[in-house]
C-alpha cells in the first residue's frame, strides 16, 4: 500500500512539471458567446437552474468576493464548478489574461476531496481528458486543486478566480492559511473569491468571517465579501421536498445540515456546557493550579491551559491555541505559565523532547500518557486514560463543578463539538481537540469534589450506584492499576 502523503507529494511535484497546454487543453468552441444561462442549459449533464443559483450568478456580475453559508444537498458547489467552466468557455478573456492559472480550487485536506472536485468540471462534458485528476485545462485556461495541506505551489500563481469549497471544514490550522492565499491575489489580478460552505463548528472560519462583517461600517461592509445565507427553505420542493425535510428533521445534525447553526448535533459528550460559561475573575489568586500542554508539533496545533480550584471549583484561567508555533516559542510559554502559577506543568506524553527541555529550563514537567492502559481497583474494567480523563471532564461539566469564561470561545467550540469514540474517550477524527486534551488533563488533575452515588458513562447516561466514592485528594495520582 502507498503511503497517501507520499503520493501527494508525488503529485505535488508532477504539478510543476512542464507541459504543453496545447496538446491537453480542450476547447468547446459551441460554447462561445453564450450566456451563463444558456451554457447551463447547453450542456449533456442536464440540472434544473434554481432562482437562488441565477441569484449567486447576478451577485457574481456586481461583486468580486462572495461568502455562501448553505444547507446541504443545494448543488452550490455544482453552480461554481459551471460557473469557472463557462468563464474559461465563453470567449478568451481568462485565456489570454496574462495568468498562471484560470482558476484554483482548495479543497479539504484530502487529495481524493481535490481531484473529486476537478473530476466533476470534467464530468460536464462528454469527451475524455488527458490531464492529471487535479487539473483540467478548457480553452487553454487552468483550472488546477490544490489540498489545503499542499498550499505552496499555490502561493505563486496569479488565478482570475479562487473558490474555496467546503471552506469550514478545512482543519483549523489551514483555514487562516487558505483565506490568506485567496486574498493575496486580490491586489494583483482582482482575483474572483467565492467561499461555499456548510457551516462547522463554532468559532471557526465562516462564523469568524460573520463576526468580522458585523463589527465594519455600513461603508466597509460593501467591500467586504457579498454575503449569502441559503437555508433549506430556498430548496424546499426544488430539491428538498417535504417529506426529505420531515426526515431530516429526526437527526440531531439538522440545526447544523439545514438551518445553518454552528456545531449543532456535533457534540455528545458535555451536554450541560451552557451551564457553566460564566464570568469571573481571570486572575490567579492563590488557589491550587496548574499549567497544561499539548504540543502536537506538526500534526495539529499547541494547547495549553491555565486553571486554579476556587471553593471546589475548577476555574479556566486561560485557554489557547498556537498554529505551528515554534518549539522555543512553546518552551517560552509554558516557562511563563509554570512561574506565574507556582505550578510544575502537565505535557502530553507524545513530545519526551520537549519535556526534557522544560526540565532543562529548570521546569518541572510531568508527563501524562494518554494511551495508558489502567484497571479500575473497584470496577475491574481496563481503559485508557484518555478515556477515563474524558469521562470524568464530562462528569464534572455535569455536576456544575466547572467554570469557562465566555472569552475562552475556542475551548468553548471543541468542548461543544466533542463526541464520544467507541471506546469511551473523545473522538478526534474531525474534532481538533488541543485544548479540549488540556482540559481534561486539568479536570483530572485538579477534581477535588464528592462524586458521591453518581457515575456518567460514555453513553451520556448517569447512574446512581450503592458505593460511596470517596473525596479526590487531588493530583494527578490515579488511583488504579497499570496494566502490563
Amino acid at each position: 500500500m502507498k503511503n497517501p502523503s507520499f503520493q501527494e507529494d508525488v503529485e505535488t511535484l508532477r504539478s510543476l512539471l512542464p507541459t504543453n497546454d496545447k496538446e491537453i487543453s480542450v476547447d468547446f468552441p459551441q460554447y462561445r458567446g453564450l450566456s451563463f444561462r444558456e451554457f447551463w442549459e447547453a450542456l449533456p449533464n442536464k440540472l434544473e437552474y434554481f432562482d437562488y443559483e441565477e441569484d449567486i450568478a447576478h451577485e457574481l456580475e456586481c461583486h468580486r468576493k462572495i461568502w455562501v453559508k448553505k444547507a446541504t444537498g443545494l448543488g452550490v458547489t455544482e453552480f461554481f464548478t459551471r460557473w469557472i467552466a463557462w468563464n474559461c468557455l465563453k470567449d478568451d478573456v481568462w485565456k489570454d489574461s496574462q495568468v498562471d492559472v484560470s482558476a484554483i480550487i482548495i479543497t479539504g485536506a484530502n487529495q481524493d476531496l481535490t481531484n473529486k472536485v476537478v473530476g466533476r468540471i470534467k464530468n460536464l462534458f462528454d469527451v475524455e481528458f488527458k490531464t492529471k485528476e487535479s487539473l483540467v485545462i478548457l480553452n487553454g485556461c487552468k483550472i488546477e486543486a490544490f489540498p489545503t495541506n499542499h498550499l505552496s505551489p499555490a502561493r505563486g500563481l496569479n488565478p482570475k478566480i479562487v473558490l474555496l469549497d467546503e471552506a469550514d471544514f478545512f482543519p483549523s490550522r489551514y483555514q487562516d492559511e487558505a483565506r490568506t492565499v485567496a486574498e493575496r491575489y486580490i491586489p494583483k489580478t482582482n482575483s474572483y473569491i467565492a467561499m461555499v460552505s456548510t457551516p462547522n463548528l463554532p468559532g471557526g472560519l465562516f462564523q469568524r468571517m460573520e463576526d468580522e462583517y458585523e463589527l465594519l461600517s455600513e461603508k466597509d461592509k460593501e467591500d467586504f465579501y457579498v454575503m449569502k445565507h441559503l437555508d433549506y427553505t430556498v430548496g424546499l420542493n426544488k430539491v428538498f421536498n417535504p417529506e426529505n425535510i420531515r426526515v431530516a428533521k429526526l437527526s440531531p445534525s439538522f440545526g447544523r445540515e439545514y438551518q445553518l447553526m454552528y456545531g449543532m448535533g456535533l457534540g455528545d459528550v458535555y451536554e450541560n456546557i451552557d451551564n457553566i460559561i460564566q464570568e469571573y475573575d481571570l486572575n490567579i489568586i492563590g488557589g491550587r493550579s496548574g499549567v497544561y500542554g499539548d504540543p502536537a508539533f506538526g500534526s495539529s496545533n499547541f494547547g495549553v491551559l491555565g486553571a486554579e480550584v476556587r471553593d471546589g471549583i475548577l476555574y479556566i484561567t486561560e485557554a489557547n491555541e498556537f498554529p505551528r508555533p515554534s518549539p522555543s516559542a512553546m518552551l517560552d510559554v509554558i516557562e511563563d505559565m509554570a512561574h506565574r502559577y507556582n505550578s510544575n506543568c502537565k505535557i502530553d506524553s507524545a513530545h519526551p523532547g520537549f519535556i526534557r527541555d522544560l526540565e532543562e529550563r529548570g521546569i518541572p514537567a510531568l508527563p501524562i500518557n494518554f494511551g495508558l492502559q489502567i484497571r479500575d481497583h473497584e470496577s475491574a474494567n481496563v481503559q485508557s486514560l484518555r478515556s477515563k480523563m474524558a469521562i470524568n471532564s464530562a462528569q464534572m461539566v455535569k455536576m456544575g463543578k466547572v467554570r469557562i469564561h465566555p472569552s475562552h470561545t475556542k475551548l468553548i467550540a471543541q468542548l461543544r463539538s466533542a463526541q464520544f469514540d467507541k471506546r469511551g474517550g473523545i473522538n478526534k477524527e474531525e474534532l481538533n481537540f488541543d485544548i479540549g486534551d488540556c482540559f481534561i488533563m486539568a479536570c483530572w488533575d485538579l477534581k477535588e469534589f464528592d462524586y458521591g452515588h453518581y457515575d456518567i458513562m460514555s453513553d451520556r447516561l448517569v447512574r446512581q450506584d450503592d458505593t460511596e466514592k470517596p473525596k479526590s485528594k487531588g493530583g494527578i495520582s490515579l488511583n488504579t492499576e497499570v496494566v502490563e
